[in-house]
C-alpha cells in the first residue's frame, strides 16, 4: 500500500513538476529536430560528455551490467553510464526508494519495474516518459523492434527485456533417472507431476527429500490457472476473477493432498516456519523438482549454489494432454524516469541494452524480433553446459505447440488482491479454513476491492 499511494502522489506532487515538464518538451525538441534532420538543433550544447544516471535493484547483475556498458562507451565516449543499485536485492525496497527520488525531483534517467502491476500505477501517475515519440524518430515501430510490447492507455512506456520463460518445472536429472523415470514429454498433465513427486520422494522426518516443492508466494497458488488460460493469472477476459474458476479450486486441493496426504511436496507450514530458500532447497538437492522460471538458468553455474547434478526444463503441467499449452513470459520492464535530463541518450542507450546488450550480459534470453531465442540462452549456460540438459530446454522454448502469453494489463489494485491471495490460501493450506470458505472469502474480498477501485 504505501508504494501504491507514494507512486500515487507523484502525479500530484508540485516539487518536479515543472522540472518534468520542461525535461519532456525538451526531449520533444531534440526528437523532433533529429527527425527532421536538424542535426545543428539536436546536437546544440552536446559538446561535452554526459552521464547517465541507471538505478537498478539487482546487484548480483553488476558484472553483466558492467559488460554492456563498457561495450556502449567504447561507441559513445561521449555518453557515460553509471549503475547505481538500490533496494538491497528486494525490488519492493527500490519501488519505495526511487518513488521518493522522483517526489524529490532527482533527476533519474533509467529506472526498472519488476511486474506489469508496479510499472501500471507509475506510468500512470507519470513516473515515466511515454516513448513512442522516440520509436518514431528513429523510424521503427515498438511491435517491429521486439516480440512483447506492452501499452498503458495506447502507450509505450517501457522496454521489455530481460526475458524469461515463468512456470517451468526445474528437474533435478540424477533423481530423474536414480528413480527409472523418463524425461517429461511437452503434454505432460498434473497427475503426471503427481506420480513423478512421489516416485521421487525417498527418506523420513527430517532427512525426506521431496519430489516437489511449491514455494510460500501466494501467486504460486496460480500454477493451474497460469497454464490453462492466456494473459493475466488473476482476470478473466470479463474481468471477473479467476478464483472461482474450477483451475483454481483444482489446484488449492491438488497442493494440499500433494503435501499433506501424498506427503511428496514440501509442507508450506515448514517452508514458512523456516523461512526456505527455493534456490538453496534445489541446488543442496533437498527437493527434486521446482516450478519456477528460467531466470533460474544462470544460477545453475553460481558458484554459490556449486552442485554436481544437471538440471532438466519440463513445461507447466497440463489438466488435460490435450489443452493447449500456454508458456507465461516474464521479463523486466525498462523505463526512462521523468525527471530525466538526457531522455534523447537514455532511450538509445535502452535500445543497446535490450538488443546488443543481451547476450554480453548473458544471463536472460532476448525480446528482440527475429533473435534466435536458443542463442542468447546458450550464451547463458557458456561454461557449465554439462550442467545444463539443453535438449530438454529448447524442447520447452520451441514447441511449436506451445503459446507465448504474457500480462498485458493489471489495475492498480492487483496488488490488493494478492495480499487477500495470500492471506486466504495460507489459511487453507495449513488447515484451518475449508476450500469453500477460502473460495468464497477470495471472491468476496477480492470483488470488494474492484467495486472500491470503480
Amino acid at each position: 500500500m504505501g508504494v501504491i499511494l507514494a507512486a500515487g502522489m507523484l502525479a500530484g506532487c508540485s516539487s518536479g513538476g515543472d522540472s518534468a515538464e520542461t525535461t519532456a518538451a525538451a526531449a520533444a525538441d531534440t526528437t523532433a529536430a533529429a527527425a527532421s534532420g536538424d542535426t545543428e538543433a539536436a546536437e546544440e550544447g552536446s559538446g561535452e560528455a554526459i552521464t547517465l544516471r541507471f538505478v537498478s535493484w539487482q546487484s548480483n547483475h553488476a558484472e553483466g551490467d558492467q559488460r554492456i556498458v563498457d561495450a556502449w562507451e567504447a561507441e559513445h565516449p561521449d555518453i557515460q553510464v553509471e549503475i547505481e543499485y538500490l533496494g538491497d536485492m528486494n525490488s519492493n525496497d527500490y519501488l519505495q526508494k526511487t518513488d521518493l527520488m522522483l517526489m524529490g525531483g532527482e533527476e533519474i534517467d533509467i529506472m526498472m519495474s519488476p511486474s506489469i502491476q508496479s510499472m501500471a500505477v507509475r506510468a500512470a501517475s507519470g513516473s515515466y516518459l511515454p516513448l513512442d515519440e522516440y520509436f518514431e524518430a528513429e523510424g521503427v515501430t515498438p511491435e517491429d523492434a521486439y516480440d512483447i510490447v506492452v501499452r498503458n492507455d495506447e502507450q509505450v512506456y517501457s522496454i521489455f527485456s530481460d526475458i524469461r520463460y515463468n512456470n517451468v518445472i526445474l528437474i533435478n536429472k540424477d533423481m530423474l533417472e536414480a528413480a527409472g523415470l523418463s524425461m517429461p514429454d511437452q503434454n505432460w498433465t498434473w497427475d503426471d507431476y503427481r506420480e513423478y513427486a512421489i516416485a521421487m520422494t525417498q527418506g523420513t522426518g527430517a532427512n525426506t527429500i521431496y519430489g516437489s516443492y511449491i514455494h510460500s508466494w501466494g501467486n504460486q497458488n496460480l500454477l493451474g490457472v497460469y497454464c490453462a488460460k492466456p494473459d493475466n493469472a488473476f482476470f478473466n477476459d470479463d474481468g471477473s476473477l479467476t478464483f472461482g474458476n474450477p483451475e483454481f479450486r483444482n489446484f488449492l486441493q491438488y497442493r494440499y493432498d500433494l503435501e499433506n496426504v501424498d506427503k511428496a511436496s514440501t509442507p508450506l507450514a515448514d517452508v514458512k516456519a523456516l523461512n526456505m530458500n527455493y534456490r538453496d532447497q534445489f541446488f543442496s538437492g533437498k527437493i527434486a523438482m521446482l516450478p519456477m522460471g528460467t531466470n533460474l538458468l544462470s544460477d545453475v553455474g553460481n558458484e554459490i549454489y556449486a552442485h554436481d547434478f544437471v538440471t532438466a526444463f519440463a513445461p507447466c503441467p497440463l489438466w488435460n494432454a490435450d489443452d493447449t499449452r500456454y508458456n507465461s513470459v516474464g521479463g523486466i520492464y525498462y523505463h526512462i524516469a521523468k525527471t530525466s535530463a538526457h531522455p534523447q541518450e537514455a532511450f538509445e542507450f535502452l535500445r543497446f541494452w535490450t538488443t546488443e546488450g543481451v547476450p554480453l550480459k548473458a544471463m536472460f534470453t532476448s525480446n528482440e524480433k527475429g533473435v534466435d531465442k536458443m542463442e542468447s540462452t546458450k550464451a547463458i549456460v557458456a561454461g557449465f553446459e554439462d550442467l545444463v540438459d539443453l535438449d530438454s530446454l529448447e524442447a520447452l522454448m520451441e514447441n511449436p505447440d506451445g503459446v507465448e502469453t504474457y500480462d498485458s494489463f493489471a489495475p492498480e489494485y492487483q496488488s490488493q488482491i494478492e495480499t487477500v491471495l495470500n492471506e486466504e490460501t495460507d489459511k487453507f493450506l495449513l488447515g484451518s479454513q475449508s476450500l469453500d470458505d477460502t473460495i468464497n472469502n477470495l471472491l468476496t474480498r477480492g470483488n470488494e476491492i474492484i467495486e472500491e477501485n470503480q
